[in-house]
Order: structure tokens, then sequence, then C-alpha cells
């Protein structure tokens, strides 16, 4: 498991490090976050698919935003500059844990190999509202 994390987290953080430091130099309100929350949502999805725990979606936020301080590299980056970014990603990765965490058991996971499906998708399930039996 930490070696698809550490392999994931570099991914996303190599990511932030590049696109997200062009996106900000862009100077667009709200277009980093955008994209680069998109980006991290695709990369913990990729990770809860290939692993069988939250702790490995932690693990690859902390190394996403260890990557994070390479931008120190590029002249003319302040590190309070890179104080929000490391947080974001560090609050996506608690977030993405809590979600992956609390819906273990109903979607569709990996475990050692094998697919498995414990109950059905509450997505596919009707609202209460819209239900016909009022009893």
């Amino acid at each position: 498991m930490p070696a698809k994390a550490l392999f994931w987290g570099a991914a996303w953080g190599l990511g932030e490090a590049t696109l997200g430091h062009v996106l900000h130099l862009a100077r667009v309100p709200g277009l980093p976050g955008l994209v680069m929350a998109s980006f991290a949502v695709v990369i913990m999805g990729r990770l809860a698919a290939r692993s069988s725990g939250a702790g490995a979606i932690v693990i690859a936020g902390v190394a996403a935003a260890s990557f994070k301080f390479l931008d120190l590299l590029v002249p003319g980056t302040d590190v309070l500059a890179l104080v929000n970014p490391i947080q974001a990603i560090l609050l996506e990765a608690l977030a993405g844990a809590v979600w992956v965490r609390s819906r273990m058991g109903t979607l569709l996971f990996i475990d050692n190999g094998r697919s498995r499906k414990t109950e059905t998708s509450p997505f596919l399930k009707r609202p209460h509202f819209l239900t016909t039996d009022r009893s």
C-alpha cells in the first residue's frame, strides 16, 4: 500500500507543482482551485480503487504536499504563497480519506486483487421522497 500511495502522491504533487504553479501565474480568480481540485479527485479516486484503505490517501496527500515545496526552486516564489496550496492539498486528502472510509463497504473496491461488491451503490437507490410507499 505505501508504494502505491507514494506513486500516486508523487503524480499528484508533480501536477500541483507544475500545472498549479502555471495556473497561479495566470492570475485568473478561481481557476487554479477548480482545475487542481478536479485533478486531486481523479488521483484520489484512482488510488482508492487500487488500495484497500483510506490511509493510502492521507499518505499520498502528504507526499503531494511535500512536492509543492519544489516551487521554491522557481525564482520569485515566496514561502507564504505556498502555504494555501499546501493546506488545500492536505485538506483534500483528509476529505478524500473520510469519504473513502465512510463508503468503503458500499462501492466497488479492489480487495487483494479481486473485485467485490458488498451492497448496492447508494447512487442507484431512489430518494425517500420519490417512493410511493408511505407506511
